[in-house]
């Protein structure tokens, strides 16, 4: 799919790398290695550029919560930030995550233990407590001690943030709170952002606007685009050209921009005839950059949809496709290369690519690996 800036937002990354939201991601990650790819294989550098595990493996994520996922000798294994093989990480401490047995999903906790009884046909992440769950052809929610908290009723559901959520009922998009009333139909739920600042995207007969919490319009629906709230602003489209909004609907950075992004670390990606570059809250040019596609100063587990949090460098792509790494300074600390990072194969490697994962893997490494996959 084609990046573009008409795109940027933290949460439109999802459409390469998913919607779906989760807020179990609150805090800077600065310390955490950043992947890249030199040469076609995956390593990762730190904050300044420099390399501190060395490309090598076929694939690789982000860093969260101090391991990524790393795919070698044709395994899936976590690794720490020194660059040392562990067990592949399950969950979270205190988190559960679904996973499938047989015909059915249930929920393990890190040690790979059904804490939730698989009994649902399909289910979702936790967030805020509560887990979409798929009963027949309805959704409900589940709570962490596999109570069912919501009936199956709905045709879709999706995640809770600032304690609603999404979902469809009888053909129509609803706004729901936590014991699973409506507060909002008829309006198109924006997924592209987290509700924050209390106010929830929304659009309606082709206008968006901004729900609050309790499902009332909050902030007129008239215009073209809109965008999540993040920093205590959202980016909104009129006649062509984007400016930014506060949660009282009020315009604090005027129309003038023909693409703008979130902002995050106090800077914003944005589009000026020619310029493209980050702004800062007063809206001007911080820096200027040459970008196709920015996502803004995020971070957290993209391949795991958390990534809710600022941060101190944002990725780029360029016209021609090249990946690089700028930091709130307006320094480029990676790139732009060739070298991009992307998902592994939805359906799973091939045997040449397993071996393929094995070399140039240092002996030790393979030795943990054989320690770890008994044959």
């Amino acid at each position: 799919m084609k990046r573009t800036l008409s795109m940027t937002c933290v949460l439109a990354f999802a459409c390469a790398w998913t919607l779906a939201v989760s807020s179990a991601c609150s805090d800077k990650t600065a310390d955490q290695p950043l992947v890249v790819v030199q040469d076609g294989k995956y390593g990762y550098i730190d904050h300044t550029g420099r390399i501190v595990i060395r490309p090598q493996f076929i694939w690789a994520n982000d860093f969260w919560r101090g391991l990524a996922t790393v795919y070698v000798c044709g395994h899936y294994v976590s690794m720490d930030t020194s660059g040392a093989i562990v067990p592949l990480r399950i969950a979270v401490p205190d988190r559960f995550e679904p996973r499938t047995e047989g015909q059915k999903v249930g929920f393990v906790d890190e040690h790979g233990r059904f804490k939730i009884e698989p009994s649902f046909d399909e289910a979702l992440e936790f967030s805020e407590g509560l887990a979409a769950v798929r009963v027949g052809d309805r959704w409900g929610f589940v709570d962490a001690n596999g109570t069912m908290a919501i009936r199956p009723q709905f045709a879709a559901a999706y995640y809770f943030h600032q304690g609603v959520a999404s979902a469809e009922l009888e053909g129509s998009d609803v706004l729901i709170g936590r014991s699973g009333q409506v507060l909002a139909s008829r309006f198109a739920v924006m997924l592209e952002g987290l509700p924050a600042a209390g106010r929830v995207p929304a659009r309606k007969d082709d206008k968006s606007g901004y729900l609050d919490l309790q499902g009332h319009v909050a902030i007129p629906l008239i215009y073209d685009s809109g965008r999540g709230f993040s920093s205590g602003l959202a980016a909104i489209e009129k006649a062509g050209k984007w400016g930014y909004i506060d949660p009282s609907g009020r315009v604090v950075i005027p129309f003038e921009f023909d693409e703008a992004g979130q902002f995050g670390s106090g800077f914003a990606p944005a589009k000026v005839g020619a310029r493209t570059g980050f702004i800062n809250k007063a809206g001007r040019f911080a820096f200027e950059l040459a970008f196709d596609y920015a996502p803004g100063f995020f971070t957290g587990d993209w391949e795991d949809n958390r990534f809710t949090a600022a941060s101190d460098v944002s990725r780029f792509w360029t016209t021609d496709g090249k990946f690089g790494i700028v930091n709130t300074s307006g320094r480029v600390i990676w790139g732009p290369t060739d070298g991009s990072p992307s998902h592994g194969p939805l359906l799973g490697w091939s045997e040449e690519q397993s071996v393929a994962s094995c070399q140039g893997i240092s002996e030790s490494m393979k030795a943990t690996i054989a320690r770890l996959f008994p044959k």
